[in-house]
């Protein structure tokens, strides 16, 4: 007999049994075991005995009904099938000489490759260009420091999310780059916008590295960006000019501690941030040695962790005289040049600049150009060029010879600071006649 609703419902599996199949009509029965019940269907295809799944009850009722809670595109109330339906829906297909069971299989492979396909592409939807820049800055922002970080995610903030950032990267188009940064060119600001350039292709490098996108949509930018025009820095390097620009230092009159700070700078010819941030511990006076430690050089963060990468400057007599002097005023505290309002920080680095602007060198001097007249002297003196630049602290590109250099060129560099230390007194004293030094002299 034909099953109905109420046997459908009350079916139940007894104590002394897994499952039972109850039979309805047609090769269609009702599976019930401890899951659930399950509607099968069983047939004969090429002559092979074969079972199709129909569905699970109450999800698939016994026979088809009319749902007048949901309704179609029309407004007509929609018709759920029943087993049955989907029984006679299966013998049309064997008529036919289609096979329900591998029809439904080939069905399911095509809704998964679909789901798949639509998952993949709302993934790619969601890697835009900000989400992308973001996962990318997070991984390098370990090598950077503070200041370095803010600046970065601000430009990008600023300039490139905007009209960028909800594009996804899979989708971002070499047109679109270039809009953006034509227009960020068009602004004036010729510099950011090339450094812009750069960073949006490390951060499509980096899609292509998490296989976001295939290629990096974009080309060379130099004939799309204007060259910026190279200001060089102000510096002093003509003799005459340096002597007068020493006495203007003397005649100076400012506090004690930036009065010195002048004086000293064109000694060492430093870098402003190391000189400012100078601290009594670093200096060994009696040893005519600072050492800056890592920590207050300018290097990558990842190196201003090593304790090693200190930088070693000499002394000059004349430079540990004006130390002594200056340890009596600030010996006490941290920093060698503390800040007009106390210890707690150094020296602003707007205070030697001021000085320099002050004393009627603005435009043509500031206090990093030491570093430029210290260059230009000592390579026209024919001083070995390398320890000239190790005296400047540029970096070396071989790590190991960088390491070898330091050691091999401190006492060459001693030698050197002296010379320079007494070179410039020579020019504030008004000479006109330098001895210069032959590179055969210091080879």
């Amino acid at each position: 007999m034909a099953l109905s609703d109420v046997a459908v419902k009350a079916a139940k599996i007894p104590p002394e049994k897994k499952q039972i199949k109850l039979a309805d009509s047609g090769g269609l029965y009702l599976l019930v075991n401890k899951s659930g019940k399950y509607w099968r269907y069983d047939y004969s295809f090429a002559d092979k005995r074969k079972t199709l799944s129909i569905g699970a009850f109450p999800a698939v009722p016994l026979a088809g009904r009319i749902d007048k809670k949901n309704r179609d595109e029309h407004g007509h109330p929609l018709y759920i099938k029943g087993a049955r339906d989907l029984r006679d829906d299966a013998k049309k297909l064997i008529k036919q000489g289609i096979d329900p069971s591998q029809k439904k299989q080939k069905e399911r492979i095509a809704h998964v490759a679909l789901s798949n396909l639509k998952n993949a592409q709302e993934a790619a939807d969601a890697n835009t260009l900000e989400f992308v820049a973001r996962q990318w800055f997070k991984v390098r922002k370990p090598e950077w420091e503070e200041s370095h970080s803010k600046r970065l995610i601000g430009r990008l903030e600023r300039y490139v999310f905007p009209t960028l950032g909800q594009i996804p990267v899979a989708k971002l188009t070499r047109r679109q780059v270039a809009e953006t940064l034509t227009s960020i060119a068009d602004l004036g600001v010729h510099d950011t916008a090339k450094r812009i350039a750069q960073m949006i292709r490390n951060i499509l490098d980096y899609a292509c590295d998490k296989g976001l996108i295939e290629s990096v949509p974009m080309g060379s930018t130099k004939s799309l960006l204007p060259t910026p025009k190279v200001t060089p820095m102000p510096a002093i390097t003509e003799p005459k000019r340096i002597g007068e620009f020493l006495r203007a230092i003397d005649a100076y009159q400012g506090t004690f501690v930036v009065c010195c700070a002048l004086k000293l700078l064109p000694y060492l010819a430093v870098r402003s941030g190391e000189f400012r941030m100078a601290e009594w511990p670093e200096f060994n006076l009696d040893s005519a040695l600072w050492t800056i430690p890592a920590n207050h050089r300018k290097l990558p963060k990842t190196e201003k962790e090593n304790p090693d990468n200190v930088h070693l400057v000499p002394l000059p007599s004349q430079a540990v005289s004006i130390f002594r002097e200056l340890f009596a005023l600030t010996g006490h505290g941290k920093h060698v040049f503390p800040s007009s309002r106390g210890d707690a920080r150094p020296m602003s680095e707007n205070t030697i600049n001021a000085a320099i602007h002050t004393m009627g060198f603005k435009g043509e001097m500031v206090g990093h150009g030491v570093r430029a007249m210290f260059s230009s002297s000592l390579n026209e003196q024919g001083f070995n060029p390398d320890a000239v630049e190790r005296q400047l602290a540029h970096k070396e590109g071989d790590s190991v010879r960088g390491a070898y250099n330091r050691a091999e060129y401190l006492s060459e560099r001693t030698t050197m600071m002296q010379h320079w230390a007494d070179y410039l007194d020579g020019l504030r004293e008004g000479a006109t006649i330098i001895p210069i030094h032959s590179k055969k002299q210091h080879e």
